[in-house]
């Protein structure tokens, strides 16, 4: 019977549909600041040919720290503007980002209200990112999510990235659940999908989604148990796997 829901972060709780305005501004402002010409839609094109450039690197790697994987696409992109000299200024570039994507993160206007009504049909409740430390615990702490989790785990502090293994059963033994037990939710089926069905969870792969799941590479990954395209969805998903109509 599943007892848990273990949930990524980004586009699943969170929302990245401010993201990229964020980060419009912030290559701006590196623009204005390193006098890169005014060809905004040109430099934001590098910028994303680098970032996944870098994606294909990093992908496959079971465990990255997301300094490294930023920095990586900043040299690919200076690298790319045939600007390589530029490299030293990431310092700059990613304390701003940093801030501008914790900050861009918006919380799903249903987020509290399902995890409430998950938490009243017993179920246990988790969240695992991709992230460092200092980007998870505070956006836990901003919405007051600890109200419903009862632990969450970075990557940082699993040294261990989605879809890798060992995400997963860090998180597994943190809640003392077993694996037909869990139900992962999250928005990549490259890195949420693939991972939690490779350890044995049941998986929800959440559909509609402001921006692309990032890290992705066009890997073949096995199909969700479910589809659904709010978390609203989530408690019909519950009782239909518990065989009964709780509310």
């Amino acid at each position: 019977m599943i007892r848990g829901a273990f949930f990524d972060v980004g586009e699943t709780l969170y929302g990245y549909g401010n993201m990229r305005p964020a980060m419009a501004m912030l290559l701006q402002e590196l623009a204005v600041r390193l006098e890169l010409g005014d060809d905004l839609p040109a430099l934001a094109r590098d910028y994303q040919h680098a970032n996944q450039e870098i994606d294909r690197l990093f992908a496959e790697q079971p465990f990255y720290l997301f300094h490294d994987y930023f920095e990586s696409i900043f040299t690919a992109f200076v690298n790319r503007i045939e600007k390589p000299h530029l490299r030293h200024h990431f310092g700059w570039f990613g304390r701003h980002q940093h801030e501008r994507l914790l900050g861009s993160l918006m919380l799903k206007p249903d987020c509290h209200e399902v995890l409430g009504r998950l938490k009243s049909m017993g179920l246990y409740h988790s969240a695992v990112s991709n992230s460092y430390e200092n980007q998870l615990t505070p956006l836990v702490e901003r919405a007051q999510l600890h109200r419903w989790l009862t632990h969450w785990t970075s990557s940082e502090a699993a040294r261990s990235c989605k879809p890798d293994r060992r995400i997963f059963e860090l998180a597994l033994e943190k809640s003392g659940l077993a694996v037909d037990e869990v139900l992962f939710v999250g928005d990549s089926p490259e890195q949420d999908i693939q991972g939690a069905h490779a350890v044995g969870m049941a998986t929800v792969l959440i559909t509609e989604t402001a921006a692309p799941a990032p890290m992705h590479i066009g890997r073949k990954t096995p199909d969700p148990d479910f589809r659904i395209e709010s978390l609203g969805e989530l408690p019909a998903i519950v009782r239909t796997l518990r065989g009964n109509t709780e509310s």
